[in-house]
């Protein structure tokens, strides 16, 4: 434990005695705690050992009023006297506390939050202060470790790293004399097998994580390359990636498929088969079942695999190709890449000649040669390559450094894959005119400079954004072009009179520079290449009014490359543009806030401006008259709002700005320009509740329904989307309905060709239907057609909003009837056997609602429905195991021959009764449920108790959860109609929990709790426990309830303890 906390945990180099906060931290904390505990638990008498010396540290979360009724702990009421708070009954042989809470003195500043300061001498009492802790544990042993590094020392009184052995060697005579010496020692040996436990595994851990790395695919591929040919005497005919796209993380692979943990795809044609794809991912190399064609002839990657995964690529061609197994073994290659520049002049290649003759010019070697200019701003240009003939020598000698990566033939390990790199060769072998390369001389400014801010923005970046934006989990790797084109050379040239100093040559470069084509990629990064983003961002900060004019319009143009706003990033560009945000230059404010809407799709940047307090004067740009000429400001600055809104502490920011008036405002505009960021900046923020209570109380959502007429399907986007978050509410649902939303929502769902539009309203129209008096609405406009409609051929975003909706508007009859008679059920049936987890917990929620229909039920019988919802209940996911067991009750009520059906399902009713297993209350209840129905047929009640269902439902009792409490005594009285399971119950304990059911406030709790003790009593042994647990009081209460079933159940248990009592008493006499 000692050697975890000083060598294994990661400490800040800012601050020494800070903890980095990272997930091997994180882990590491995690299995502290465990191994604390069972110290705790197997070695008892250790846990009990006394520290020579106590630990201490400071704690906010350990408060006196953790300690009320806890018999361990004495809670000091004579704080005046002393800072002594509380400290432990059991004491030390000093009649000293083992564990003692004081008041810090010395960091007591906060009078809300105070400090205390937290001693503990052994590791039970450690145990139980965490267990105290609860849920802040982690922070309390993290407190701990940062103020307690030499964990050790304390427990010995022995510093560094050999403990063991000084203790031994100190007190080795006495040890048989000196008990407590004896117990210390005893304890660090146990800590010390814990220490090498965990390093263990943490070593096993870090071997088993190693991966194969792009680096590693591509020097394997570079080097198989380099033996292809159309001549038999070569390996392969060709190889090469299926794809030249490479993205910003280096995968090759699409971004859906990373996931999977795939990295790239290889086209290989070898000599002797036909062609194939390989699929690369981090565990090896598979086949996969290659290119089909879809409905449209075009052809498609089929990523399943046909093969089993092999280690490195060359294994793979080798059990694949005998040709290419072939002439591995039978002939000797070597591959030699250059390592270090300076310490070798060329590359040369030797490539086996073939048995028939020799092989020349077989080989283009590629030999770059640079001129470098005299001028800083000169970019290094190549001369054609030139070709050279390829000798051939017999290789005298093996290698003495053998590397044995993966299982490379003994016939390749003197290619030296190892150190072949990418992404910065010194020489690239091949057959065609190879790419220009371009090197930039700003390249170690921008790195210094890049170090230099790092440092300041780690401060507020660390924490990471809750939420990144797509464009940087997906970057664009730029392909060099074969030829530049000439504006790129031109446009180099240019940025060198930016730097002149003089403010009229600088504005004629930056009006000769906007006269280029600046969406053009190849043109935005030749303003990076040249150091051009460093010069543009300095001339903000001159005083010249015309410089950062022309400076901000080019930066606002080219800043919408991916690219261009990492190295914005990069060069804390940020600072300079929310200064100008308080500039009284209209103009300026208004570039300046449009700059930032393109920089702020970066994570870092959003992050940034929120630093700088660029929130707060964005949202001063809002306070315009709708309507006026200051609107431009106003869009500039919505625009930006909406990009930083993607950040989940900046929507805090900006509604503690007091962003919500001023947008509630704006929506007065007639302007299309201005109201589609501003709603867009509402539909983001609508997913916090403070949010949507604000906007519930500013009339936005009146505002929203009227622009759902818009003619821009942009602004009809943003404001359904913004009701489907808002619509969250019941509030909020009614407000959309007297304001008259429905209506426009369902004519949205005619345009289909727009799916981000059909998204967000059928979202919103999933939401809105959770009101009663809005389905209501819309069985009138004809709506479920619609939605019907809309079950085929449509992305599953859609699917989920449209099951979803029908779910809700089968709660009622009507809209039961509509879903049937529009030919609903087949396809909502048919949806049962997706993957998508949240489409599925829709989907079966509205098959259960149709269930109530009996003319539906027996199309959901005809279709197979039942069996797929009972499959459902293997699902990994709790909440599709709960939606789909709630989605059976109504099924099993309404089936014709209910019983028959379930028994026919193999080991269905085994699998019903295995989920009370669960530990999640939702699939409890609905399995619950689920059973009450079952076991009104007798036989399958004789089949679930034979299962063991009496035991596992009796342990479920102790529930505090109204709803499992009303459909557990439900399955209990249902239960008690078989056999002996009234004694059962009884006997498993499950009659004293019952009688507290009671006491709930839920009158649905009390009828069925009525209903299983009324079963229960008809055994002695029941009646006896609930009079003793006191339930004729709490029945006699119910026997006047307006509900005829409770009143008969409650009555009927009291007649039956009644009657045991009477039996007694004329025993008794007898």
């Amino acid at each position: 434990m000692g050697n975890i906390i000083s060598c294994q945990f990661k400490w800040s180099q800012k601050n020494p005695s800070e903890l980095v906060k990272c997930v091997e931290n994180y882990d590491l904390l995690q299995n502290l705690l465990s191994v604390l505990e069972k110290i705790c638990n197997n070695y008892p008498e250790e846990a009990k050992t006394v520290f020579k010396k106590s630990i201490k540290w400071r704690t906010i979360n350990i408060k006196p009023n953790s300690f009320l009724n806890n018999e361990n702990y004495i809670i000091n009421k004579e704080t005046i006297k002393s800072n002594l708070l509380v400290y432990s009954a059991k004491l030390q042989k000093n009649g000293s506390p083992l564990f003692t809470l004081e008041n810090d003195i010395s960091s007591n500043i906060s009078i809300e939050n105070p400090t205390y300061l937290a001693r503990a001498c052994t590791l039970e009492q450690i145990n139980s202060i965490l267990a105290i802790a609860d849920d802040k544990k982690l922070i309390e042993l993290q407190n701990m470790i940062k103020e307690n590094k030499d964990f050790y020392s304390y427990v010995t009184g022995v510093s560094g790293n050999n403990q063991i052995n000084d203790i031994w060697d100190t007190n080795s005579s006495n040890m048989n004399d000196d008990e407590d010496t004896k117990k210390r020692f005893k304890l660090l040996l146990v800590l010390n097998a814990c220490d090498n436990n965990m390093l263990r595994n943490l070593l096993e851990t870090n071997v088993k994580n190693e991966t194969i790395t792009m680096n590693k695919i591509e020097s394997e591929l570079l080097m198989i390359q380099s033996f292809c040919g159309k001549e038999d005497y070569y390996a392969l005919e060709s190889i090469e990636w299926e794809s030249d796209y490479k993205f910003g993380n280096g995968c090759r692979a699409t971004p859906w498929r990373q996931i999977y943990n795939e990295l790239g795809y290889i086209k290989c044609l070898p000599k002797d088969k036909e062609k194939i794809v390989i699929t690369a991912c981090i565990n090896g190399f598979f086949i996969n079942k290659g290119y089909t064609t879809n409905e449209k002839g075009g052809e498609n990657i089929d990523y399943e695999s046909k093969s089993s995964v092999y280690p490195s690529l060359i294994s793979l061609l080798k059990e694949y190709s005998p040709h290419f197994n072939d002439k591995i073994q039978n002939q000797e290659y070597v591959y030699v890449n250059k390592i270090n520049q300076q310490r070798e002049e060329e590359i040369k290649e030797i490539v086996p000649p073939p048995k028939s003759g020799s092989i020349i010019n077989l080989v283009n070697v590629a030999e770059e040669k640079k001129k470098e200019s005299e001028s800083v701003q000169s970019i290094s240009q190549f001369k054609p390559e030139q070709k050279k003939k390829i000798t051939t020598k017999k290789i005298k000698g093996k290698s003495k450094s053998r590397s044995k990566k993966l299982d490379i033939n003994s016939k390749w390990r003197n290619l030296n894959t190892k150190n072949i790199d990418i992404g910065n060769k010194s020489k690239e072998i091949t057959r065609t005119r190879p790419k220009k390369k371009v090197t930039t001389n700003s390249d170690k400014s921008l790195k210094e400079l890049q170090r230099k801010t790092s440092s300041n923005l780690s401060e507020w970046t660390s924490d990471s954004e809750s939420e990144l934006s797509s464009e940087e989990e997906i970057q664009e790797g730029r392909q060099e072009p074969y030829e530049l084109p000439p504006e790129y050379w031109q446009i180099q040239k240019l940025v060198k009179y930016l730097r002149c100093g003089n403010p009229t040559a600088t504005v004629i470069a930056i009006c000769s520079l906007r006269d280029f084509d600046l969406l053009n990629e190849t043109n935005q990064l030749a303003i990076r290449d040249v150091g051009g983003l460093d010069t543009l961002v300095n001339l903000l900060d001159t005083e010249d009014s015309k410089c950062k004019i022309g400076a901000l319009k080019i930066l606002q143009l080219i800043s919408q490359n991916i690219q261009i706003r990492n190295a914005i990033a990069d060069l804390d560009g940020m600072k300079t543009l929310v200064d100008l945000l308080g500039d009284s230059n209209e103009e300026l404010k208004c570039l300046a806030a449009e700059t930032i809407a393109n920089c702020a799709k970066n994570s870092r940047n959003r992050a940034a401006v929120r630093h700088y307090k660029g929130i707060r004067k964005l949202v001063r740009l809002l306070k315009v008259t709708p309507g006026s000429k200051e609107e431009r400001v106003a869009i500039c600055g919505a625009m930006a709002l909406s990009s930083l809104s993607k950040s989940g502490k900046n929507k805090i920011a900006i509604q503690n700005a007091g962003a919500i008036p001023l947008l509630a405002n704006l929506l007065e505009s007639k302007n299309e320009q201005l109201l589609i960021p501003v709603v867009e900046i509402l539909k983001e923020c609508a997913s916090s509740e403070s949010y949507r209570l604000a906007i519930q109380n500013s009339g936005i959502i009146k505002f929203l329904v009227e622009n759902l007429s818009s003619e821009s399907e942009e602004l009809q986007t943003n404001c359904a989307s913004a009701i489907f978050k808002c619509a969250e509410d019941e509030e909020a649902r009614e407000f959309v309905r007297l304001h008259g939303g429905l209506a426009p929502l369902v004519n949205l769902l005619n345009k289909k060709d727009n799916k981000e539009l059909l998204v967000a309203a059928t979202g919103a129209i999933w939401k809105c239907s959770q009101n009663l008096e809005n389905v209501k609405e819309f069985n009138k406009l004809n709506t479920i057609r619609k939605l019907v409609e809309l079950l085929e051929n449509q992305p599953e975003d859609v699917l989920i909003n449209v099951a979803g909706a029908l779910g809700a508007c089968a709660q009622t009859v009507d809209g039961r009837e509509s879903i049937r008679c529009s030919g609903g059920i087949t396809p909502l049936v048919n949806l049962l056997t997706g993957t998508n987890q949240a489409l599925l917990v829709n989907v079966t929620t509205a098959v259960g609602a149709c269930a109530l229909d009996s003319e539906s039920m027996s199309v959901i019988d005809k279709l197979d429905g039942v069996r797929l919802l009972w499959s459902l209940l293997k699902s990994p996911n709790y909440h599709v195991q709960a939606s789909a067991a709630w989605a059976i009750c109504p099924c099993i009520e309404h089936a014709k021959d209910a019983g028959e059906m379930v028994r026919s399902f193999v080991g269905g009713l085994e699998l019903i009764v295995s989920l009370l297993k669960s530990e999640h209350v939702q699939v409890l209840a609905s399995v619950c449920a689920s059973i009450a129905n079952i076991a009104k047929d007798e036989e399958n009640l004789a089949v679930i108790t034979d299962h063991g269902v009496v035991p596992m439902l009796a342990k479920l009792t102790n529930t505090k959860n109204d709803k499992l409490r009303r459909h557990l005594a439900e399955a209990i009285a249902r239960c008690c109609r078989w056999g002996n399971n009234k004694v059962a119950f009884g006997s498993a304990g499950a009659v004293a929990p019952l009688v507290k059911y009671l006491k709930s406030p839920d009158e649905q709790v009390h009828k069925s709790t009525a209903h299983a003790l009324h079963q229960l009593s008809m055994d002695a042994n029941n009646c006896i426990t609930m009079h003793e647990n006191g339930v004729v009081q709490l029945l006699l209460g119910m026997v006047g309830s307006s509900d005829p079933a409770l009143q008969e159940a409650a009555a009927g248990t009291i007649g039956n303890i009644r009657r045991l009592a009477l039996a007694s008493e004329k025993a008794a006499m007898a």
